[in-house]
C-alpha cells in the first residue's frame, strides 16, 4: 500500500468528514456550563468502535471540577479511544468544548452549514474540526486494512477553554497520555509550525470604598473613581510588559507586534456601582495576563501586586482585595523533536512545502498541563490544526473551516499514523 492510494481514499470520504463534523458541531458544548459532553461522546464513540478502537469514558472527579470558579453543570465526560497493536504508543488529543457565541453571527453557530467551500459553526477551527479529521483518518485506515505504525489512543477532552483543571490534565495525571503526542489544535495550514504557547492567569481586583447619597458625595469614598490610580499604574505596567520579547519566534499573524513572542496584558472587565444616585462602594477589575515560557509565574504576580499597591497608596480606598486564578502554564516544544520531523514529512508529501516557519502563540492551551504531568519525560509533539494564519476566526463570529483544509489535515493524520 502506498500513501497516494490512502490520500485518494481520503478524498472519497469527504462526505463522511463533513457529516460527522456537522453532527458534533450541532452539540452545544459551550463552557460554561459544558453540559453536553456525554451527548457528543454518544455520537463519536460508536464511530471509534466501528473503526476497531476500544473505548473508555473517563469522568473528571467533582472535587477537581470545583476548582474551576464558574457555574459548570453536567458530568465532565472524556473519551479515550485506543487502537492497540505491538507498535510504539502515540496519543492524539483534542478538546470537545467551545467558547460562547456572540450575537454577531450571520450563520447558525450550531448549524454546520456549508457555503462556498466553507463549513460554518462554533468549534469548526477550535477544535471540533480536528476531531472529524481524526475520525476520517481512522475510517480510511480501517476501510483499507492499513495497520498504523503506532498503538494509537485518541483522547477527547473537556474544559480546555476553562483551564485550571481541564480533562486533558486529569487524563495525563492518570496515565492516559504517552509523551509522544499528536496535538490537534494550534498548528496552521500554511507552512508554519507551532513551538510554544503562553501561560495565562486572571488577576481580579476589588476596590472597597464607602457608599452614600450622590448629593453628598463627601460622605463616601467612590470605589470607581478611586480605582483610577490603580488603573493608571496598571497601564504603565502594561506598556512595560508588552515591550518584552521572548527568545521564541512569534507565530506570523498579521499585525503581530514583534517577530518574537510577546506577553499580553489586558484590562478586560470592569464593573462598579448599582444606581447613579448612589456613590459606589465597590469596583471590580479583571486582568488577563498571558506570560511567556521565558517568564516566571511568581515574578509576573509580584509585579502586578506592586502596581496595585502603588495605585492604592495614591487613592482614598478603604481596602483593595485581590484574587488570582492560574488558568494555564506556558509550554515550549522542541522544533527538532522526532514527532515534528515526522509531521513535516507529511506536510511535504501532501502540500509540497519545503521550507517552514517556526513560532509560538500568545494564546494558551492545556498542553502545558500535559507537559507538567508527564515530567520528567520529554515531550515529542507533532502539531496539527486547522488554523489559517491569514484567516483565523477561532473564538470569532462566523467561525468556519475550509472543506479543503479538512481533507488536507485528514491526509496529514493518515500519513503520520501509517506511512
Amino acid at each position: 500500500m502506498i500513501a497516494k492510494d490512502a490520500f485518494l481514499a481520503v478524498d472519497k470520504n469527504e462526505d463522511y468528514i463533513i457529516d460527522i463534523l456537522q453532527k458534533i458541531i450541532a452539540v452545544d458544548t459551550t463552557v460554561p456550563p459544558g453540559e453536553n459532553y456525554g451527548k457528543l461522546v454518544d455520537i463519536v464513540e460508536p464511530e471509534f468502535r466501528r473503526f476497531g478502537f476500544e473505548t473508555e469514558r473517563v469522568i473528571v472527579p467533582e472535587e477537581k471540577v470545583q476548582l474551576m470558579p464558574w457555574k459548570l453543570t453536567g458530568e465532565r465526560v472524556n473519551l479515550v479511544a485506543t487502537l492497540k497493536n505491538d507498535q510504539p504508543r502515540v496519543s492524539a488529543y483534542a478538546h470537545m468544548d467551545v467558547v460562547p457565541v456572540d450575537d454577531k453571527w450571520t450563520q447558525d453557530p450550531f448549524g454546520g452549514k456549508v457555503i462556498d467551500g466553507r463549513l460554518y459553526g462554533r468549534g469548526t477551527i477550535d477544535m471540533k474540526g480536528s476531531i472529524a479529521c481524526f475520525l476520517g483518518a481512522a475510517k480510511v485506515l480501517s476501510d483499507m486494512g492499513i495497520e498504523p505504525n503506532y498503538s494509537v489512543n485518541c483522547c477527547l477532552c473537556t474544559d480546555e477553554e476553562m483551564g485550571i483543571y481541564p480533562g486533558a490534565r486529569y487524563l495525563a495525571e492518570q496515565g492516559y497520555f504517552s509523551n509522544h503526542l499528536m496535538w490537534l489544535e494550534m498548528s496552521a495550514m500554511e507552512p508554519i509550525v507551532t513551538i510554544g504557547a503562553a501561560g495565562c492567569l486572571s488577576y481580579d481586583i476589588k476596590s472597597i470604598g464607602r457608599s452614600c447619597h450622590s448629593g453628598m458625595n463627601y460622605l463616601g469614598v467612590n470605589a470607581v473613581e478611586e480605582m483610577i490610580p490603580i488603573l493608571n499604574e496598571l497601564m504603565k505596567l502594561k506598556k512595560t510588559v508588552e515591550s518584552r520579547e521572548s527568545r521564541i519566534p512569534s507565530f506570523p499573524v498579521p499585525g503581530a507586534p514583534s517577530a518574537m513572542m510577546t506577553p499580553m496584558f489586558n484590562l478586560n472587565i470592569i464593573r462598579g456601582g448599582m444606581k447613579d444616585n448612589i456613590v459606589p462602594d465597590e469596583c471590580d477589575l479583571s486582568i488577563n495576563r498571558r506570560y511567556l515560557p521565558d517568564e516566571k509565574y511568581d515574578e509576573v504576580i509580584a509585579e502586578i501586586d506592586a502596581a496595585v499597591q502603588r495605585g492604592k497608596e495614591q487613592s482614598k480606598l478603604l481596602d483593595v482585595r485581590t484574587e488570582i486564578i492560574h488558568a494555564y502554564p506556558p509550554v515550549e516544544i522542541d522544533p527538532d523533536n522526532p514527532a515534528i520531523r515526522k509531521m513535516l514529512a507529511g506536510k511535504k508529501a501532501i502540500m509540497g512545502f519545503e521550507e517552514f516557519i517556526y513560532g509560538g502563540v500568545s494564546a494558551s492551551t492545556d498542553l502545558g498541563f500535559v507537559a507538567e504531568a508527564l515530567k520528567p519525560q520529554k515531550l515529542e509533539v507533532a502539531c496539527f490544526g486547522l488554523v489559517r494564519a491569514t484567516n483565523n476566526l477561532a473564538h470569532a463570529a462566523d467561525e468556519h473551516v475550509f472543506i479543503e483544509d479538512l481533507i488536507l489535515q485528514t491526509k496529514e493524520l493518515v500519513h503520520f499514523m501509517a506511512f
